[in-house]
């Protein structure tokens, strides 16, 4: 069974899309046009409005990153938890509520929520919630930013 996520038949396409040997860049047009995409789980039968996965548009190979936007008033379909991966949401824009095992946390604007791969997660939207969600292995950060860096002069 294939469970991974591609545009439907139905998303909008993005703007450009160049897979080189060691950059990958897409272009998916303003984020208000995020709207306009729809990813889908064919063998899962699920389909994600206003969503874009990037894990396999862009290649990515150490995380999962989607781009959401919500509408005023709606909710996740569902409740969910990870096997692995923790998750970092990012909110641009909007007001709503993330929970996790039962505590909800009001969300807005430049609000961050780091959420450990057991708790059980869903969301909901207070106004038009746009936000990006970061999946990555929890444990799995060994170095970072200057101890990665390597400075070429």
């Amino acid at each position: 069974m294939d469970l991974s996520f591609k545009l439907s038949d139905n998303s909008k396409k993005l703007e450009k899309l160049v897979l080189d040997t060691n950059a990958s860049f897409a272009d998916i047009g303003s984020f208000d046009a995020i709207s306009s995409y729809e990813m889908e789980c064919k063998d899962a039968k699920l389909t994600c409005p206003s969503k874009l996965f990037l894990k396999d548009i862009l290649g990515l190979t150490g995380c999962e990153i989607s781009v959401n936007k919500m509408t005023a008033g709606s909710k996740a379909p569902f409740a969910h938890k990870h096997k692995e991966n923790e998750e970092l949401w990012i909110v641009l824009k909007g007001t709503g509520s993330i929970g996790v095992d039962g505590k909800e946390y009001p969300v807005k604007e430049g609000s961050f929520l780091k959420i450990s791969p057991d708790g059980v997660r869903t969301i909901s939207a207070t106004t038009d919630l746009e936000f990006l969600c970061i999946q990555t292995k929890a444990g799995s950060l060994n170095e970072s930013t200057l101890t990665d860096g390597v400075i070429l002069q």
